[in-house]
């Protein structure tokens, strides 16, 4: 007597070895964005007014420059000019591009497959992505360092990196962006604190384990962690700043044909192209997009070992 199995029935071509699916599970992957946290102040867009560049005009006033004393009907014959700068930032085009085959659409498996609609709202998230690569590298140029190449991250590089910036006359909120790796280092430095900081109720919030991006406040700083932060060898390159210290413009491109998605609440714009001859949608996503240090003396660096 002959007994059915599942590998008789596979051998026999009526039950399959696998089959997939129906959603997609993500690559483990940092997703964070600091862009809408107002950690990095937006300029607007440089659409329409003539250039690729917005140039911040940065004045000396409101208490930047002080009064003279002046005697008693004495006529005041000189006065201090005011103390101006602009800092640029350059605008430029980021992109991605994926093309789908005909055969590749038609036997997909509905809305939780790769479909062009799928790939429109997936540039939403690598635009982030991008964003905070620039983010990670305008961080890595502060003039000015905390911490040390030779040593892991610790509660003390957190404590000269805010009085670095009160120091230079710096008010909050401060942000801070780390790696990672960073991040631990600074919960394991923080669990062996004495005294009065390790009854701190910013203690154990940082000590939690929190979703990617923002960590918590920690002696009134905002924290986040990212994988964007630049790491060049054994040196990670975070940083703390006060806010208005980083800035960054945009712009959307004016199409005036084919097929265009904008997704809501994102500057990435994505657009469908057809080869016909290759039977290929083209699915191409754009960001346009520039982030600057507005004033150096606002932001300082965490360089620590990576290891």
């Amino acid at each position: 007597m002959a007994t059915v199995t599942h590998l008789t029935m596979e051998a026999g071509g009526l039950r399959l070895a696998n089959i997939l699916s129906q959603e997609i599970a993500l690559q483990l992957a940092d997703r964070a964005s600091i862009r809408t946290s107002g950690a990095v102040t937006y300029y607007g867009s440089v659409a329409g007014n003539g250039s690729d560049t917005l140039n911040v005009r940065v004045a000396g006033l409101d208490g930047y420059d002080t009064m003279a004393a002046v005697a008693d009907g004495a006529d005041l014959t000189g006065s201090e000019d005011i103390t101006s700068s602009s800092v640029s930032i350059a605008v430029a085009r980021y992109a991605l591009r994926r093309d789908l085959s005909d055969i590749v659409e038609f036997t997909g498996m509905g809305g939780g497959d790769i479909t062009v609609q799928r790939l429109a709202a997936s540039a939403v998230g690598e635009a982030e992505k991008c964003f905070m690569g620039l983010v990670g590298t305008a961080i890595a140029g502060f003039g000015t360092d905390v911490g040390t190449a030779s040593a892991a991250m610790g509660v003390d590089d957190f404590f000269s990196a805010t009085a670095q910036l009160e120091e230079t006359s710096n008010v909050g909120p401060f942000y801070c962006l780390l790696k990672p790796q960073q991040l631990t280092q600074l919960q394991s430095s923080l669990r062996a604190e004495a005294g009065a900081l390790q009854w701190m109720p910013a203690t154990a919030e940082l000590l939690k384990i929190k979703p990617q991006g923002y960590v918590g406040s920690f002696l009134n700083v905002d924290v986040f962690a990212s994988a964007s932060v630049d790491t060049t060898g054994t040196v990670h390159s975070g940083g703390m700043w006060a806010a208005g210290c980083l800035g960054w413009a945009d712009a959307q491109p004016v199409i005036g044909f084919g097929d265009t998605i904008r997704p809501s609440g994102s500057p990435v714009t994505v657009e469908l192209q057809r080869d016909a001859s290759a039977a290929l949608t083209e699915c191409i996503s754009s960001l346009y997009a520039g982030v600057s240090v507005i004033q150096d003396g606002m932001g300082v660096g965490i360089t620590t070992l990576s290891s």
